[in-house]
């Protein structure tokens, strides 16, 4: 199984995941609150249902309840917050913009108000975001999801005045016993407050240079990296990897060599489990011409989470600021200012969100499904929900992988070997292609960026293009394939 293991590989290291903690009680009520629905319901019962599912984050029957709800009563404004809310965690990107485009702008529903602002930012809306993020403050008595979405707001618009007040304010709101997500929101903002309030409120991830730098593929892990300099330190030989985070993570020995202070401590969780890490502020990044100010820094045990093979991971959010271009035939990394130029190539149908993962839409057999672009990944995967749905009459063999690089320790991804599906991308049709599940995109990634991807789409496709071009603040990407 060696080679399944290697072929396998994936790093998505900055992933994290929900805290272990007793099992989510709302769970136990679903089928009852779903049933409710299912014959002649009434609002009440949908907006229970709607209610139950989302904080027992069961994002197929809340989906299902969405559908539910805008066939029955398509026109009662006060189910759309939370129809929205369900079709967006469910990966029904379209119907839920489709049906957030009707929310009124002077709605007070605190639910609206917080997936307009998700909607606003992942298609890089940024002022629209930024007035529904105030309304949503103005509103009295904010809960922890009302200043979590703000805070996202401003940590995505890089405005960081009161931040970490608000931060705390949330830090103290936090009832893990209120299901999701206030499951994890503690341990997602742990010592970002503190962070905060060390660097000041300047910007951060600044692009103070434009320019270029050349990009190979990294020994054993065939993932694309860069040599990066650290306040003069350096060079280090870095992941690129556009399903990092908005931050450079660097290994511990590496930050003693540099001397940087460690500012707060958290916890991180990938694929293979959790990692205590400490959060930094580099003042100087230099990647070939590429100059980058008060980056921030994440450290932890990087060398061993990638076998040696690499001192730390550029996170691409870090680009966030400009155009990123991947140019995978000349070995190419190219940030550019952003541009209403379109790029080289086939537009994608994107979405940024969390941290900066990229999420687009694509062909999948004969309907559409979400798909992580993750550069740190050197597999291609689909998620096991989605694959059962797709064939619900087969049983996958599923295997614990037995070994896996990442962050962590204490877990294993499951894989599922099943039966292969079709994908289309940009244009390019890929059959049978997708026959390996990965569990992850199920129980980690899609709980914490709060929607359902389906494809994880890693280094075997990358490999297959000309260019790759981002351009962060209009959020668009495009694809121009190799001949």
């Amino acid at each position: 199984m060696i080679g399944l293991h290697l072929a396998l590989f994936i790093a998505m290291l900055l992933i994290p995941g929900p805290p272990e903690a007793e099992p989510n009680r709302w769970q136990q009520q679903v089928p009852d609150a779903v049933s409710a629905t299912e014959h002649k319901p009434t609002v009440k019962t949908l907006l229970h249902a709607l209610d139950v599912t989302w904080r027992a984050d069961a994002w197929q029957e809340g989906g299902d309840v969405a559908e539910r709800a805008l066939e029955v009563y398509p026109r009662v404004e006060r189910l759309h917050g939370c129809v929205v809310r369900a079709l967006w965690r469910a990966g029904r990107i379209h119907q839920a913009e489709k049906l957030a485009a009707t929310i009124p702008a002077d709605t007070r529903d605190p639910v609206a108000l917080r997936m307009l602002a998700q909607i606003y930012l992942a298609r890089g809306e940024q002022e629209p975001a930024r007035q529904v993020a105030k309304r949503l403050e103005s509103l009295p008595n904010p809960d922890v999801e009302d200043l979590y979405t703000i805070i996202g707001v401003r940590i995505a618009l890089n405005e960081l005045s009161g931040l970490a007040r608000q931060l705390r304010a949330a830090e103290r709101a936090t009832d893990p016993d209120a299901g999701y997500p206030q499951s994890f929101i503690a341990e997602s903002i742990d010592g970002v407050a503190e962070f905060v309030d060390a660097v000041g409120e300047q910007p951060l991830n600044h692009i103070v240079e434009t320019g270029s730098a050349r990009m190979e593929a990294l020994a054993m892990l065939n993932l694309p990296a860069v040599n990066v300099i650290i306040n003069g330190h350096g060079p280090y030989r870095m992941v690129l990897d556009t399903g990092g985070s908005i931050l450079v993570s660097l290994d511990r020995t590496v930050a003693d060599e540099i001397g940087l202070k460690s500012i707060s401590t958290s916890v991180i969780r990938g694929v293979s489990g959790t990692q205590d890490s400490s959060q930094t502020l580099l003042d100087d990044v230099r990647i070939g011409d590429i100059r980058l100010g008060r980056v921030m820094g994440r450290v932890f045990d990087v060398r061993g989470a990638l076998m040696n093979a690499a001192d730390g991971i550029v996170g691409t959010g870090v680009f966030a600021e400009g155009r990123m271009q991947l140019d995978f035939r000349q070995g190419r990394l190219v940030i550019s200012p952003s541009s209403v130029e379109p790029g080289q190539g086939t537009a994608v149908d994107l979405r940024l969100v969390g941290d900066a993962k990229l999420l687009a839409m694509v062909g999948l057999e004969a309907g559409e499904g979400v798909a992580l672009f993750d550069t740190g990944a050197d597999a291609v995967a689909i998620a096991p929900s989605r694959l059962k749905k797709l064939f619900p009459k087969d049983r996958p063999l599923t295997v614990n992988a037995g070994m896996a690089l990442g962050v962590g320790s204490g877990a294993l991804p499951e894989i599922s070997l099943g039966k292969g599906a079709d994908l289309e991308l940009a244009g390019r049709k890929y059959d049978d292609f997708l026959g390996i599940g990965l569990d992850v995109l199920d129980s980690t990634l899609g709980p914490i960026i709060g929607v359902q991807c389906d494809v994880l789409v890693g280094m075997p496709v990358f490999r297959d293009m000309s260019t790759l071009t981002i351009d962060f603040p209009r959020v668009k990407m495009w694809v121009d394939w190799l001949e």
